[in-house]
């Protein structure tokens, strides 16, 4: 039987949830996959997506103003016509009208676009809700979310198509972290108490607040270290409130980074301060793959990950007090999760658990 050709349509290549999970899937074998890539700025991932992809086309670039969507419908439909995809994923869920439409006006009938995140609710937002999941519907495509917790909020979202939506939890690649975290946990010699965050450096996350508890933490406990892998346009900002604190020597913005498997390896604790605009938190996944305890925010998304605590700390999101006190007895007690149940609960979330369940959604509807 012919594999499976399916087409990923992502904004950009930057280093970033959507794009990592388009690369787990790249590399699991069984489908011919071919990626379309909108805009080739910041070009952070390219040539992991180069290298794993069946086919790579980088878009022109998204232009200013209400001009890209004729532009962004005319890109897919060309590329559609000429790779005949049998599935196409939009992984930018603000832009699935005009990418569910190119795929559907070149003649591809298996449509998904995928939702990484609540729906704004601003009045854009709310009429960019209503818009997609109207596009999905009257193409017979499907709008997939990460989670139950964002699929209730677009349910709930006036004017939505709610019978297109369906859950299907993000992937990571559980094995190649949890080996490269062992391996790099083995091999550590700086046993200083140290703590990691992994996410971009944007206002849906709450770096913050993890900020504002870090002097309680250093109170307690003097040598801790914090790691902060990931960018965004919040760097500066939080660097300086960093430096305000006094906290130089403590906190180290590693920026972009492609071992992170290894940097979890290599800490103790993993923090996850983040909003209630979080939609899964797939890092807190790699987290566990990786046999490290984790505090979290406790918001909508990371409680479900979490199973209400069952696998980490929850504590109150924005509360820098509270925060501090969960890191402290984190660093102070050193307990790791139980092995077993914990690798028995992550191994829901493979690429290959991932990949089976988008793949048959259009054969269940």
């Amino acid at each position: 039987m012919k594999p499976l050709n399916v087409l990923h349509v992502l904004r950009s290549p930057r280093a970033e949830g959507t794009v990592k999970l388009t690369l787990d899937w790249l590399q699991h074998p069984g489908l011919t996959q071919e990626v379309l890539v909108l805009d080739p700025a910041p070009p952070e991932m390219t040539e992991c997506l180069r290298e794993h992809a069946s086919w790579l086309r980088l878009g022109d670039g998204l232009a200013r103003g209400p001009g890209k969507y004729p532009r962004i419908v005319a890109e897919v439909w060309r590329t559609c016509r000429q790779r005949r995809p049998d599935l196409v994923i939009c992984w930018i869920n603000g832009f699935a009208p005009w990418v569910l439409a190119g795929a559907r006006l070149a003649g591809v009938r298996r449509l998904i676009t995928h939702a990484g995140n609540p729906p704004t609710l601003t009045a854009w937002g709310r009429m960019q809700t209503v818009l997609s999941t109207f596009t999905a519907w009257l193409s017979g495509g499907r709008m997939v979310c990460c989670s139950r917790f964002v699929a209730a909020q677009f349910a709930r979202s006036p004017g939505a198509f709610a019978s297109v939506l369906d859950v299907v939890y993000n992937c990571a690649p559980i094995e190649a972290i949890s080996a490269t975290a062992a391996r790099a946990r083995a091999a550590r010699t700086d046993w200083r108490p140290r703590l990691i965050m992994v996410a971009t450096l944007e206002s849906h996350k709450d770096h913050a607040t993890l900020l504002r508890a870090m002097p309680e933490v250093i109170r307690a406990l003097p040598e801790v270290h914090l790691w902060l892998a990931g960018e965004g346009t919040l760097r500066g900002r939080l660097q300086e409130l960093t430096a305000s604190l006094g906290m130089g020597g403590a906190v180290t913005f590693l920026g972009s980074r492609n071992d992170v498997p290894a940097l979890l390896g290599q800490s103790d604790g993993f923090v996850f301060s983040t909003t209630r605009e979080e939609g899964l938190g797939t890092v807190l996944i790699e987290a566990l793959a990786a046999g490290l305890p984790v505090v979290a925010s406790d918001v909508p998304a990371c409680r479900e990950v979490l199973e209400d605590g069952r696998w980490g700390t929850l504590v109150p999101a924005a509360n820098a007090r509270a925060l501090a006190e969960a890191l402290v007895s984190l660093l102070r007690e050193r307990r790791r999760p139980a092995p077993d149940a914990q690798s028995d609960y992550v191994a829901r979330f493979t690429p290959g658990a991932m990949i089976a369940a988008y793949t048959r959604l259009h054969d269940a509807h």
